[in-house]
């Protein structure tokens, strides 16, 4: 069978026959990513399919299950929720959670573009979600940007540049006629909020300066444009590119020890270590290159016209020099033999929080993202999917095909086993963890 969503309802197609059936005639909806979604109609007629999820996960759907009160849950959605919220419960946590994205997008936006400019930020719902649209104001009036400075995949709010979202409809309970929603840890953790603002808003900061720096040299006079700029300074520049170079290095040492351990490298190295064990074509380093292209290749083809040349370059360079780093800290530790299995979860521990550190110091540093964080980051940006979505979805592809290429050619799992589910969970909490340590630090450094 095979199945399409119209604004009336689901056709379904069997043969050469297509049967229609209205969104006022189906009684229940459940998607399931992972195994078989169904839909089951008032008549107990129930129609399921493996990929029956993906056609359900369309706007027209959502509309249709608030219109016709129909029992709906998100089984794919529910396994990342811990509680579900009425709607009427979200007002003080949405209304707590705009309050601080509009204090740390205004703070982030007077201090690299100037104290001229600040954030309106807007809370809406559309089908599915609750967001929070950013809009960029000068001196209190709110900018009309280029289509190239505003959220892909268009947006309810025409002034906005971008948008967040903060809920996710799990479930619709039919006695009630309302919906439960999962909140995302932008609502409950302060931390998180301030991490995924300060993200967005340095996306847009990039792409706004790009861009007016891009017209200011249109508009110049041919004598003024054949002037040389007023160098800027560099040194506070170097000190950030040495900081995210330590990083790197750090973050290279964690995978080195996750490899020792043998219980399984972090999800994005996974695939990377599996083939450079089954190919001896090139290095374990060798091959997370060859990946980084792939993921620099990605970016390109969506983004196309959008695309920053200057940091897909600084993003080949640096995924080279990661590669390279990796296969240094994997050399400095190859004469480590561990025997026992209380000796590899302690290495494989100690890689989780190694790795975990290196990630949060190329943070701290700003000034770049890796190819596999960038491809996650623009795929998040085209289909408007959650950035988290889209890294747990790839984690789970990356741990998948290494364990499909491990079992085919070797018999056996080697670049993935518990290490990877456990690197895939725990260097996630640990990043938290140094955020709230660094903010601790910092603030009772600045209260002295």
């Amino acid at each position: 069978m095979q199945f399409s969503v119209t604004r009336e309802g689901i056709e379904v197609k069997k043969g050469l026959s297509t049967k229609l059936i209205p969104f006022d005639t189906i009684r229940s909806i459940e998607i399931d990513l992972d195994n078989e979604s169904s839909f089951r109609t008032q008549d107990r007629e129930e129609f399921k399919d493996k990929m029956l999820g993906y056609k359900l996960s369309r706007p027209d759907v959502y509309t249709a299950i608030g219109k016709y009160n129909i029992a709906f849950v998100d089984h794919c959605l529910q396994q990342f929720h811990k509680r579900f919220y009425k709607e009427e419960e979200l007002v003080p946590l949405l209304g707590e959670t705009k309050k601080n994205a509009q204090v740390i997008a205004d703070q982030y936006v007077k201090e690299h573009l100037g104290q001229e400019y600040s954030v309106e930020v807007v809370l809406d719902k559309d089908y599915e979600h609750h967001l929070l649209y950013f809009s960029l104001l000068k001196d209190g009036e709110i900018q009309n940007l280029s289509q190239k400075l505003k959220v892909l995949g268009g947006s309810k709010v025409p002034t906005s540049f971008d948008c967040v979202e903060i809920t996710e409809l799990i479930k619709w309970n039919t006695t009630a006629n309302a919906g439960l929603y999962g909140v995302t840890d932008e609502v409950t953790d302060p931390d998180e909020c301030r991490y995924e603002v300060e993200k967005l808003m340095k996306s847009f900061c990039d792409r706004f300066r790009f861009e007016e720096k891009k017209q200011n040299t249109l508009e110049q006079p041919e004598e003024q444009a054949a002037a040389k700029p007023k160098p800027a300074p560099k040194d506070h520049l170097v000190r950030r590119y040495s900081v995210f170079l330590l990083g790197l290095f750090i973050a290279s040492m964690g995978v080195a020890f996750s490899t020792v351990a043998e219980l399984g490298t972090s999800p994005v190295a996974s695939v990377p270590y599996s083939v450079s064990r089954v190919s001896d074509l090139l290095s374990f380093g060798g091959w997370l290159n060859l990946l980084s292209v792939i993921q620099i290749t990605v970016q390109i083809l969506l983004l196309k016209s959008r695309c920053n040349w200057l940091e897909i370059t600084v993003q080949t360079i640096l995924a080279f020099v990661y590669g390279y780093l990796t296969n240094f800290s994997c050399w400095l530790l190859e004469d480590i033999l561990l025997v026992t299995y209380g000796a590899k979860l302690i290495f494989m521990l100690l890689g989780c929080i190694i790795l975990a550190l290196g990630i949060w110091i190329q943070f701290k540093a700003d000034v770049a993202m890796l190819p596999g964080e960038a491809m996650n980051r623009a795929i998040s940006q085209v289909t408007g999917k959650r950035y988290e979505n889209v890294k747990i979805f790839f984690d789970i592809f990356y741990i998948t095909l290494a364990a499909v290429i491990c079992l085919g050619f070797l018999g056996k799992l080697e670049g993935v086993r518990e290490g990877s589910i456990v690197a895939a969970i725990l260097v996630g909490l640990l990043i938290k963890l140094y955020n709230r340590i660094w903010k601790k630090l910092t603030t009772r450094k600045e209260v002295v």
